[in-house]
């Protein structure tokens, strides 16, 4: 048997099962005979094992000059070396010019300025149409590499995305837009806020849990 961590609820009818990085945890109501737990917990040792090498593993960080593979609206591209710089998104390739000359950090620069060109894209065929459907103003429009948020808007109704954003499914960016849209209308993380968010997102809660589990896999190494 696995170890694990015991609650009891006064309010839980039912025992639930949760693997998170900081161990096994149990949720039980008050009264609950530990035996029949215990029974129904060495039932999920397979799965609670599965879930403990899922986190140990975790989401790596792209390193594409070494695996050979870059994200491009949610799919693994193929990261290659030649004469000039673009996406093929037919034959899903990425390829970055390069010389006997070229540094990481030369080969990391042109993979983001060519990752801000389809995010750019991407987003301008979609924000118009959440804008004015969410009717909110957007004074300007930047592309830029932040280290830990996806996306801002200012109180002059500035945004900015991060053009790492352009790794992430489509769906993930469209949620993004429409979260610093509803920022246009309510600075804060609010109640209101996210019921904002919510009218023009329904499923806007399987993003966010999208971005906490999977955004590590569109950051890029930097040597």
């Amino acid at each position: 048997m696995f170890e694990y961590q015991l609650k009891l609820s006064k309010r839980r009818k039912t025992v639930a099962l949760k693997v998170t990085d900081t161990g096994v945890h149990v949720y039980a109501p008050y009264g609950a005979c530990i035996t029949e737990v215990e029974r129904w917990l060495s039932t999920k040792k397979s799965w609670v094992e599965a879930q403990q090498t899922r986190l140990a593993i975790g989401v790596q960080i792209q390193i594409p000059w070494q695996s050979n593979k870059v994200m491009i609206f949610g799919e693994a591209f193929e990261f290659l070396f030649g004469t000039c710089n673009y996406i093929d998104h037919q034959k899903k390739q990425v390829v970055i010019k390069t010389s006997t000359r070229s540094s990481v950090k030369s080969i990391r620069a042109q993979l983001i300025k060519l990752l801000a060109v389809e995010l750019e894209q991407y987003v301008d065929s979609k924000l118009h149409h959440f804008s004015t459907q969410m009717n909110a103003p957007v004074a300007t429009v930047k592309f830029r590499e932040y280290k830990s948020r996806w996306g801002s808007c200012s109180s002059q109704y500035a945004l900015t995305f991060n053009v790492l954003l352009a790794g992430a499914p489509k769906r993930m960016i469209d949620y993004v837009m429409v979260h610093e849209l509803a920022h246009c209308h309510v600075l804060s993380h609010n109640k209101a806020f996210w019921q904002l968010v919510g009218k023009y997102d329904r499923d806007y809660k399987q993003a966010v849990k999208w971005f906490r589990e999977n955004a590590k896999q569109l950051f890029i190494a930097k040597e």
